[in-house]
């Protein structure tokens, strides 16, 4: 059998193939697999390099087909790159890692790289094998650390991991001291810490450690280890930290001011999980105190919760079948209620808003076009003289229905929300800007409120979604259907009820609004870090452009950020395979809350016979979404600029619009759709105020 992860949350048993290796592979048997805190933390939240199926699982005990017993280092390197030819091919710039990139040692039979086989002496050749991979580890860590005798090590994190570095810088003549603030976990380690002699406390008032190694993503434990480093001390930066957790930089300057030496460590080299055999052999009596519990593969799924929280020691898959049985079903499932339903727009509740808005929604009637173009060739200019500005004004003639178009009362909704797909390192600029700009347009000091200011055009924030708190304000429309979307690198970005939800919010914006006075016409911009990488999504998957082609630098990331960003959406469209021709599902799967907004109110808009102004490139995404799902708001849209991000062109071209401006902007907010409102305004005034030929007794060219 084998145990595949087909989704967050999901683990399926099949059937295991006995695979036939290509040159410079081996196939295994697996006698014993190791279930690391990574792989528990793929199963929940998945992992940014991670590609479904796959199976996890790089803590091995395997043999070949002559009995011979192998551990397997767990990645492939290059052999060529400078990190590789020092003696760092963790670092390798190719680096794949096994259960993450490739199929790992879940199963009954793996294949892995030649090259990555370690012989394993018979004397050893047991489940403790398994712990060959965390010691590596530590080896590695510790290595950077240049331990000497009799200095005074604190390990903060009492977990498997931590008790190794302990147990590790024991042997290595130091005084090693571990940290875990939680009493269970204490009274479990009591058997290992007894046998070993190392100390082990809750807190400590102690300080001037000669080495810190931090062992837990605990940020305040973090915190209290460099407050407890001493001067010229050096710390292991090992577990990593919880994701968007926040340090005081007062502590972090402690750093400068102590001549700290900080390392991180990441992953083994090959020499590391040979020495970790060593360590093993000497130790085997401790490393079995570490063991949990051997358990049979389908047994797994239930036991992921305790590992994920840290609770339990090592638990190891037995695929030898010597483990007690187990009536486990051949399929678990953990429910994520993020997962989002498949479905189209006619699935939403009949007497929705939703439903209203889309059934409402006409499209413009071309009756008009005849006069509205007699009207504007009979002003005095030669005929298409005004280029754009004509085609502006009779097509606001179509969309009012009257040959004098009003544009008195002018509007602009910035629709803001956070994306959880910038946890995967997709732009220049950290999350928390999105609340900072909100609270800069509320003050009124962003570009946008510039030009709303300069053009008379009434201005809107719209919270769709900002993972801040906002305190109230006059022009500020609470509509927060989440603080941000899920990364949807991992699971979909948004439930479709959330979807919904969005979509309407933005609908009733418009409502509300124009309820309140007539709007005239309306421009859509956006804040939202993070947004383009969603916006190229979406484009790319409704256009059939490529990653490659849609992704484009969003706030200035580097070219090295742009390859990232592209690699990220080519996982998520093979993740996801959103329906092209469904917006709702594209919206799910892979857009934003205020991309949402943004296409609810533009179909508000367009339902009630209001010029839909649109922006850049995540405005044109979110337009794009609207015209997908009711392709008849075409002939309300209005693309304000041209914007420097290359997927723009692809969603115009497919909507069949021409930017008004082309100022090489990228700004976002709404600033090129605030522009060329000012110009349809101009174009509006040219149809109502130019005179014709027989108006001012001047001759038609003959």
């Amino acid at each position: 059998m084998k145990l595949v992860l087909t989704g967050l949350g999901r683990i399926e048993i099949c059937r295991s193939d006995m695979p036939e290796p290509a040159t410079g592979m081996s196939r295994l048997k697996v006698n014993y697999c190791g279930v690391c805190r990574t792989d528990a933390k793929m199963w929940n939240e998945g992992h940014r390099d991670l590609v479904f199926p796959r199976v996890p699982g790089h803590e091995i005990l395997a043999e070949d087909d002559h009995g011979q017993t192998f551990t397997v280092w767990p990645g492939t390197s290059c052999g060529r790159c400078r990190y590789c030819t020092t003696g760092r091919e963790n670092l390798c710039e190719s680096m794949k890692i096994m259960g993450f990139h490739f199929d790992g040692g879940y199963s009954d039979y793996l294949l892995a790289p030649t090259e990555n086989l370690i012989p394993v002496p018979a004397d050893i050749a047991t489940h403790r094998v398994c712990f060959a991979e965390p010691v590596g580890c530590v080896l590695n860590a510790l290595d950077k650390l240049d331990l000497r005798p009799a200095e005074r090590v604190v390990i903060f994190g009492g977990g498997t991991v931590g008790l190794i570095a302990a147990l590790v810088a024991k042997t290595m003549g130091t005084i090693p001291l571990v940290i875990e603030k939680n009493a269970e976990k204490i009274a479990k380690a009591s058997s290992f810490l007894e046998a070993e002699q190392i100390p082990c406390l809750r807190e400590t008032t102690d300080s001037e450690f000669d080495v810190v190694v931090n062992a837990c993503p605990d940020p305040i434990a973090f915190c209290q280890g460099v407050a407890k480093l001493g001067k010229g001390g050096r710390f292991s930066f090992f577990s990593g930290l919880t994701k968007n957790q926040h340090i005081e930089t007062n502590l972090v300057n402690l750093m400068h001011y102590k001549e700290a030496a900080v390392y991180g460590a990441y992953g083994l080299n090959r020499r590391h999980m040979v020495a970790a055999l060593d360590v093993i052999r000497q130790h085997q009596a401790a490393v079995d105190l570490l063991v949990e519990s051997i358990i049979l593969p389908d047994q797994l799924t239930g036991r992921l919760p305790d590992v994920l929280s840290g609770r339990s020691f090592k638990i190891i898959l037995d695929f030898t079948g010597e483990a007690r049985q187990s009536s486990v079903a051949g399929r678990s499932e953990k429910v994520h209620t993020s997962a989002a339903a498949t479905g189209s727009i006619a699935d939403a509740v009949a007497g929705s808003l939703f439903m209203k808005v889309c059934n409402t929604l006409a499209p413009i009637s071309p009756a008009l076009l005849p006069a509205a173009r007699q009207k504007m060739d009979n002003k005095t200019k030669p005929l298409g003289a005004l280029g754009r500005l004509e085609e502006l004004a009779i097509q606001l003639c179509l969309i009012q229905q009257t040959l004098s178009p009003q544009v008195d009362r002018r509007a602009l909704f910035v629709f803001a929300a956070d994306h959880g797909i910038t946890e995967e390192g997709v732009s220049a600029y950290p999350s928390e800007v999105t609340g900072q700009m909100v609270k800069n347009f509320l003050d009124g000091g962003a570009a946008i409120n510039v030009l709303c200011r300069h053009h008379g055009i009434d201005m809107r924030i719209v919270d769709m979604g900002v993972n801040a708190d906002l305190e109230p304000h006059s022009d500020l429309v609470d509509k927060k259907v989440r603080r941000g979307t899920h990364n949807f690198a991992l699971e979909p970005a948004m439930t479709r009820e959330e979807a919904i939800r969005a979509l309407e919010a933005g609908m009733e914006c418009f409502f509300d609004a124009h309820t309140q006075r007539p709007i005239h016409i309306i421009g859509l911009g956006e804040m939202g870090i993070g947004n383009t990488t969603s916006a190229s999504a979406i484009i790319s998957v409704a256009t059939g452009i490529t990653p490659a082609q849609a992704a484009g630098r969003g706030t200035g990331i580097d070219d090295a950020g742009v390859r990232h960003k592209i690699k990220v959406i080519q996982k998520v469209l093979d993740f996801h395979r959103p329906d092209p021709k469904d917006g709702l599902d594209i919206l799910c799967k892979v857009g934003g809350f205020e991309i949402a907004g943004i296409a609810g109110a533009a179909l508000a808009a367009a339902s009630k016979g209001v010029a839909v102004v649109l922006d850049g490139v995540i405005s044109t995404a979110a337009g794009l979404i609207a015209h997908l799902i009711r392709p008849e708001i075409g002939g309300y849209l209005i693309s304000g600029h041209r914007s420097v991000e290359i997927a723009q062109t692809a969603a115009l071209e497919q909507m069949e619009l021409k930017p008004v401006v082309d100022l090489d902007m990228r700004l976002g907010e709404g600033t090129g759709a605030a522009l060329a409102i000012d110009i349809v305004v101009a174009a509006c005034r040219i149809m109502n105020e130019m005179a014709s030929f027989d108006e001012a007794g001047v001759s038609k060219k003959g």
